[in-house]
């Protein structure tokens, strides 16, 4: 009996000794403060090695190494340890002399109960007799897109030397959800900045999968704070490789380790081979055209990639006796639309093989049970190198379904053959229905153009951003025959009156160039059209 007594009141001093948060209450919602810490804020002559911050209640790390930003950099080795209420930060390296540093915890400490983070809280000290005070400050945002872009670090150096691919920068931080960021205490001097997402957390830009964006013009420090916007980009800025070279009776293929937007070839004798790209424009396809090539074939090749980097190279172009299964011919082809400004059906299609012919008698337009009308070569164009094929036929309309009031819509039909692949195999018939509505459906939009920019070009988008119309260095201008739907304005500053934009080149000390998204004066971007509407004129100032 006196056992089980004994167990008992051990068991219940065990319990009491076991602290749980209590249940109920109200919801913690106050965010920790900061009463002390060594250094404190703005303190001058700091020689310690550790750090220490005092908060009013128990407090705990999120992600610290992500969240808890120090500049300039002590390395990446830095120990963050939380205890009860205090926060301890020591670093493997010693800090510098005579240099400021400014630490910002951002979310990355929060209180235990309800995790709410320490608001705005910041720390600068120096370990010499100065304070540095000045600052930058700006935005970042991504390029085509509204979105405001996420986790993304913002880096300055100042030596001219110094290469974002392969360098980690001093000065660092991370832009805010609202992709606003600051960097403080600052000495003043000259400095270049850029953004980058750095998934792999190298503090390196790795441009084959992460956006990454720069300012080619150096900011000249002296006074209180500077403002900078900087726009990011997803482009490949790799040097050119061919990674491998497969080959089979009557194909090889040249895979490359990026796309590239073009390529020449000497000797381009098309009676030996037709080159064409594969499913991405980072593989290139010869296919043997003539049994004269029985050893090999060499070839020269000029890649030309998207930021304008070149790369000359000789491939040997041989078949080997393997044999491949034959791929079925396929043809994939867009919506049909009309241009009821110029009277124009327009289609375009994708091939999976190169053409050998085109077909023009299984081509053709039927406008009603009676009335046909044949293609001519001339309206229908080929891109050998990407497979497409682009039809631009007029079609004037003037009858009307008597019944219906409506314009009857008319077919494009093509026939069994219509297309023969350089394997000789061929596409089987189709038919598509050009879709065309009464001038009452559809409704019209004008802008007018005040800028000081002499090249532009004004794009007016569709759903999924797709281009309805692109005009160049347009003051006024009314978008006719739009289908009811939400639209937007782009506007791309033409620098180089190339009439495209250009990603720019970080070896070559070219920014992209600029993009705007027009925005009425509430901050939005759609303009809805209805049926039988005219808006605008819509004021556009860049």
């Amino acid at each position: 009996m006196r056992f089980f007594i004994c167990v008992f009141i051990a068991f219940g001093i065990l319990s009491c000794a076991n602290q749980t948060s209590p249940n109920g209450g109200p919801q913690d919602k106050k965010a920790p403060e900061l009463k002390i810490s060594n250094p404190s804020n703005n303190q001058k002559n700091f020689n310690e090695k550790t750090i220490i911050l005092d908060f009013d209640e128990y407090v705990k790390l999120k992600d610290p190494s992500e969240e808890i930003m120090i500049a300039p950099s002590i390395g990446k080795d830095v120990k963050f340890i939380a205890r009860k209420n205090r926060i301890t930060i020591l670093p493997k390296l010693k800090w510098k002399e005579n240099t400021t540093y400014s630490i910002s915890f951002r979310d990355g400490i929060q209180d235990v109960t309800e995790s709410n983070s320490a608001l705005n809280l910041r720390l600068a000290f120096s370990t010499g007799p100065e304070i540095d005070s000045l600052s930058i400050q700006g935005k970042v945002e991504e390029i085509f897109k509204e979105e405001i872009p996420d986790k993304i670090t913002v880096a300055l150096y100042s030596s001219d030397t110094f290469n974002i691919f392969n360098h980690q920068p001093e000065y660092f931080t991370k832009a805010n959800k609202q992709g606003r960021f600051s960097i403080n205490n600052l000495k003043s001097g000259q400095y270049f900045i850029y953004a980058f997402e750095d998934k792999n957390k190298n503090l390196k830009v790795e441009s084959k999968g992460e956006k990454f964006g720069y300012l080619i013009k150096p900011i000249n420090l002296i006074g209180k704070s500077d403002s900078v916007t900087i726009p990011l980009i997803r482009v490949d800025s790799r040097p050119i490789k061919i990674t491998s070279i497969r080959r089979s009776d009557r194909l090889s293929t040249v895979r490359i380790n990026k796309d590239v937007n073009s390529v020449k070839v000497e000797p381009s004798d098309k009676e030996l081979f037709t080159m064409t790209f594969g499913s991405k424009r980072d593989e290139l396809l010869f296919y043997k055209s003539t049994t004269e090539i029985e050893d090999s074939l060499k070839l020269d090749l000029q890649l030309t990639d998207s930021i304008g980097s070149q790369k000359d190279t000789t491939v040997y172009l041989k078949f080997s006796r393997t044999k491949m299964p034959k791929e079925k011919f396929k043809i994939t082809y867009s919506k049909t639309e009309y241009d009821y400004e110029d009277r124009e059906v327009k289609l375009e299609a994708t091939t999976n093989k190169p053409l050998k012919q085109i077909t023009l008698d299984s081509i053709y337009i039927q406008i009603d049970s009676t009335t046909f009308q044949p293609l001519r070569s001339s309206e229908i164009k080929t891109d050998s190198m990407s497979n497409k094929i682009t039809i631009n036929t007029f079609l004037e309309l003037k009858n009307e379904d008597p019944k219906e009031k409506k314009l009857i819509s008319p077919l494009i039909i093509f026939g069994e053959g219509a297309f023969v692949s350089i394997e000789d195999d061929s596409t089987k018939a189709t038919t598509h229905i050009i879709k065309i509505k009464n001038e009452q459906e559809l409704g019209s939009l004008s802008i007018e153009v005040q800028t000081i920019e002499k090249n532009y070009i004004i794009e007016l988008l569709g759903r999924n951003n797709e281009p309805v119309s692109s005009n160049k260095n347009i003051k006024s201008y009314t978008f006719k025959y739009l289908e009811p739907q939400e639209y937007k304005i782009r506007i791309t500053i033409d620098a180089n009156n190339n009439n495209k934009w250009d990603t720019g080149n970080y070896y070559l000390n070219k920014e992209p160039e600029k993009v705007i998204i027009h925005r009425n004066f509430e901050g939005k971007t759609s303009i809805p059209i209805r049926a039988n509407w005219e808006v605008g004129p819509i004021k556009i100032k860049f």
